[in-house]
């Protein structure tokens, strides 16, 4: 295209930004999945088009697109209420993973407008320790807005130093560095990340650096990178597996250990809180009581409505969860050892994901990442069709649409097999 015309997409773009995240409510289904769908498609122009952009173009574009969105209140989520809520508890001398917002808010601690605006009163805080240190910095001020700027700037930290790095990932894989952009400028990642305050920005850059450092040879870097990542979110943890037949056994042993030691002393506050009851119920709550998004749970859940007459999320949740981590070990044992680690973390993540039983938007950003680094698209898709959930929202609250993700799951799950048949035809066609 045209020079001008990259700039024209970019003040288009910047603008739909600031109209969805400031001006659009939650509720506001048709407007606010409009205005998604032509963000995505300006999105998928500039990545076809990513030649006319200069490398700095990208990277500066992608700060900027952030930095539009600084002074947002989220509108997405209420999850920074609670990040605030629990800074504040730790300037107050009050262990914030050992009480009850219900049970705090009686005696008046904190004040009770931001009380009204958690989305998890009765649930205890499972936020790691890292997390807790970056809600007490934006506890300081009494003011809610400046507390969210300030937590805003970690984010926007994180975001920088991953459209940094991920450059010198993709040239180590001998791949474009401008395919920065399909990340740069992904809609979803910059409204659940920036916007919305998610700190999957910190799992992303941590394992994005613990990949590059492994192709460097440096394991002892790349397993702080690992432990890091999981330091900030538990979920990444799945990933050990990705590393095994990528060393030999002493070796992985020892990355094994140095990852735990990095994730134990990130967690090392815990000997000083009462957090260990809490976050147990809480960790128990997840897997047999929450449920949003998922994909073969639901079909399992309708199974016992049929044959139980009641949703069996109590034995099928940690029951997925189990099938999920045998599902992830088989796959680390017979996946070949040429498999790039990018592709071996992203498959993991799959099988974990199609397991679980609940898959929030944000929650599939590192795997869009992994797949800009192993040529799949099919996490782009999903990065679209995901977004979908939000359909549901009402002034009154929350209704989820089985057809809106069975068109979703549907959709991934055909794109998959369509690469996989792709990447296979490919292969047997420079072999014969």
């Amino acid at each position: 295209m045209k020079t001008y015309w990259k700039y024209i997409a970019v003040v288009i773009f910047g603008t739909l930004l600031i109209s969805i995240s400031y001006f659009t409510f939650r509720y506001e289904s048709t407007l606010l999945i409009g205005q998604f769908v032509i963000l995505f498609a300006l999105y998928l122009f500039s990545a076809d088009r990513k030649n006319d952009f200069t490398l700095k173009e990208i990277i500066a574009f992608g700060i900027i697109f952030r930095l539009l969105l600084l002074l947002l209140t989220p509108n997405l989520s209420e999850d920074v209420y609670r990040f605030l809520w629990d800074g504040k508890l730790w300037w107050e001398g009050v262990d914030a993973y050992a009480y009850l917002p219900s049970v705090i808010s009686k005696e008046n601690i904190l004040s009770p407008e931001l009380f009204a605006q958690l989305n998890s009163p009765h649930y205890y805080s499972i936020y790691p320790p890292l997390n807790q240190l970056i809600f007490a910095i934006g506890g300081i001020v009494e003011n809610t807005i400046l507390g969210i700027l300030t937590i805003r700037l970690f984010i926007i930290l994180a975001e920088i130093s991953t459209l940094i790095m991920l450059p010198k990932v993709l040239k180590q894989y001998g791949k474009d560095s401008k395919l920065l952009i399909l990340y740069a400028f992904n809609p979803l990642v910059i409204l659940e990340l920036t916007g919305n305050l998610h700190f999957e920005a910190f799992v992303i850059f941590f394992l994005v650096w613990s990949i590059y450092e492994f192709e460097r040879r440096n394991v002892f870097k790349s397993a702080m990178g690992l432990g890091l990542a999981i330091s900030f979110k538990l979920v990444p943890l799945i990933l050990l597996a990705s590393f095994f037949k990528k060393l030999d056994l002493k070796q992985y042993i020892k990355f094994v250990l140095l990852v735990c030691l990095v994730t134990i002393i990130s967690f090392l506050p815990f000997l000083f809180s009462d957090a260990i009851e809490g976050i147990l119920t809480s960790t128990s709550l997840y897997f047999q009581n929450f449920e949003f998004n998922a994909s073969l749970y639901y079909l399992i859940r309708e199974v016992g409505f049929a044959f139980k007459g009641y949703n069996i999320i109590a034995t099928a949740g940690p029951l997925m969860g189990i099938l999920a981590f045998f599902g992830m070990v088989i796959f680390s044992l017979i996946a070949s050892s040429k498999m790039k680690l990018p592709e071996r973390m992203l498959w993991t993540y799959i099988i974990y994901f199609l397991l679980a039983t609940t898959v929030h938007p944000w929650y599939v950003l590192p795997i869009l990442v992994l797949g800009i680094l192993s040529n799949y698209k099919f996490p782009v898709l999903w990065s679209f069709t995901i977004f979908f959930t939000y359909w549901g929202y009402s002034q009154s609250g929350y209704q989820e649409h089985l057809g809106i993700i069975a068109v979703e799951y549907i959709s991934l799950i055909t794109f998959i097999v369509f690469e996989l048949i792709q990447k296979s035809n490919i292969r047997k066609t420079l072999h014969a």
